[in-house]
């Protein structure tokens, strides 16, 4: 299974509207990165670093709270409809703020601009990803349209940084914003016509990030090793925050380059972060995860503070690469450990702070990397968050440590749920929760495990043994054997057991009861299109075997 998920990342969706939903929102990372960092540069040339620092805080402060209204808004409508007017605004904002940037308006008028576009494309990541369930044809084009949208959002940094400092450079800010808007109207018209009727759900009584996060970390307040691994990824997004500030005015002030340089140093992160999860994705089956947190702090630490010392680009990039290696260690790990030793229902709250932690992080950087540029110096100002990070991660390494001694090893419960391809398609931390309440049973030969028409309690994966499935009193040829599942169909459509299915020899199960597989399943928009589709073909596999 681990080879066909690998092979789905680099196969491209069958589904024509699915390849143009992703070309749409790989356009519109593009215009995210790129039109930030030309503002972004804008501020610099006028104000330099501070001017940097709070240009950002204003855009993104604003964002914090209007992009979660905007997205509900945008969520109301048909999902087809509502990707397209996504991208419609993120086209309006940086075509408005392109007009402003060519006829030299005030600098404040642009950032209402520049805000206008981050609310606009931070609105277009959870419509995206609410759309692909619905156009994907089965598990492995959604594995793949996830893969392919996660490799964009890594490609985009680096992309997006890059050509904007070069156009900027060349042509002046405005082209670059101008070039968004373009390819903001590309991305409309790709995700115009979708034929998506399904409107999304709008949640009225979920409460805010803000509040869910402030009530995890109260229930977390007597767990040392969590709240320092929340504390260890806040910093991370704050060093993020502080990225563009620093790599903007080392550029100018230290290695004496254009701005064409600007977007590869602040792009080298993205690198990192992106190369980082793609090879360390494994180390969610590692028994004690402590040590890779620690390893990770530890580089960014080194690698942060070794810029301060270094004159020449190609040096500075490895080493900002190797920081992004060390965020992507720290993410994947603490991630991990937060699920295998959390409370489920707190783990719900404390998740829920991720996103709203890092857009928060983002824009206290970006006053912080001016305010260290003022104290140390353009050279210097690397080693103070470095340090920060280096030393949070060394001095919380025992509670943390703490973490994987309570941690339950669930890696033989979580290969075998991703042999399940439905199952594979959900997100590593769904999968970690399933593990957890799941219970291994042994079933002798001979034993019915359910029977057509009994109410449905369990969903169950085969571990080792035979099982033959019967219909209305006939026997499937084919055998359930290890790997497969079973019980999904009764359980995704509220209905009794469809089958009957007796142990043919000795057979382990392992069991997940129906709270938690509907729970994993359906609780979002990704699974909860994807669920009615396996339900559906596997109903048309039953009546194929009649």
């Amino acid at each position: 299974m681990a080879g066909q998920g690998v092979a789905a990342l680099f196969t491209l969706p069958g589904d024509p509207r699915l390849r143009r939903v992703l070309v749409a929102y790989g356009l519109s990372r593009f215009t995210e990165f790129a039109g930030w960092l030309a503002i972004l540069l804008v501020a610099y040339e006028q104000g330099g670093a501070t001017l940097v620092g709070i240009s950002a805080f204003a855009m993104q402060l604003p964002a914090i709270v209007l992009v979660p209204v905007f997205a509900g808004l945008v969520e109301r409508l048909p999902r087809g409809r509502a990707v397209a007017i996504t991208h419609a605004a993120v086209a309006a904002s940086a075509g408005l703020t392109a007009v402003l940037l060519l006829v030299d308006a005030p600098l404040w008028i642009v950032l209402v601009g520049g805000t206008a576009t981050t609310v606009a494309v931070f609105a277009v990541r959870p419509t995206h990803f609410a759309t692909l369930p619905l156009l994907a044809k089965g598990p492995g084009d959604l594995v793949s349209a996830n893969g392919w949208s996660s490799f964009m959002d890594g490609a985009a940094i680096f992309v997006g940084f890059l050509l904007a400092g070069v156009l900027t450079d060349a042509f002046g800010a405005w082209v670059v914003l101008a070039l968004a808007a373009m390819l903001g109207v590309v991305a409309t018209l790709l995700t115009s016509g979708l034929g998506i009727s399904v409107a999304g759900v709008a949640h009225a009584d979920t409460p805010g990030e803000l509040r869910a996060a402030l009530e995890g970390v109260a229930t977390l307040r007597r767990n040392s090793g969590a709240l320092a691994l929340l504390l260890l990824m806040a910093c991370t997004s704050i060093l993020q925050g502080s990225n563009e500030p620093l790599t903007v005015t080392f550029n100018d002030e230290v290695l004496g380059l254009p701005e064409s340089t600007a977007g590869l140093l602040a792009g080298a992160y993205g690198v990192g972060i992106a190369l980082g999860g793609i090879t360390l994705a494994g180390l969610a089956k590692r028994g004690a995860l402590a040590p890779v947190v620690l390893a990770g702090a530890v580089l960014i630490g080194l690698a942060q503070c070794a810029v301060a010392f270094l004159g020449s680009l190609a040096p500075v990039v490895i080493m900002l690469m190797g920081v992004g290696v060390g965020m992507a260690m720290i993410i994947v790990s603490a991630r991990t450990l937060l699920q295998r030793t959390t409370d489920d229902d707190v783990l719900a709250r404390v998740l829920a702070v991720q996103e709203g932690v890092h857009l928060t992080g983002l824009t206290v950087g970006a006053l912080v990397g001016p305010l260290v540029i003022a104290l140390f110096g353009p050279s210097r100002a690397f080693i103070p968050v470095g340090l920060l990070i280096l030393t949070i991660g060394v001095l919380s390494y025992r509670s943390i440590r703490s973490l994987d001694a309570a941690a339950v090893d669930h890696s033989r419960e979580i290969s075998l749920l991703a042999r399940v391809p439905f199952l594979a398609a959900l997100p590593p931390y769904e999968l970690e929760r399933l593990a957890q309440g799941a219970e291994w049973v042994v079933v002798s030969a001979g034993t019915p495990v359910v029977t057509q028409g009994d109410d449905a309690t369990s969903y169950y994966l085969v571990a080792s043994g035979e099982l033959s499935v019967t219909i209305d009193g006939v026997v499937r040829e084919q055998a359930m054997v290890a790997g497969d599942g079973f019980g999904e169909i009764a359980l995704l459509n509220r209905v009794a057991r469809t089958a009957t299915v007796t142990a043919l020899s000795d057979c382990e199960l392992l069991v997940v009861s129906s709270a938690d597989f509907l729970g994993a399943v359906t609780s979002t928009p990704d699974g909860e299109g994807l669920a009615h589709e396996i339900s559906a073909a596997r109903l048309e596999l039953d009546r194929k075997g009649r």
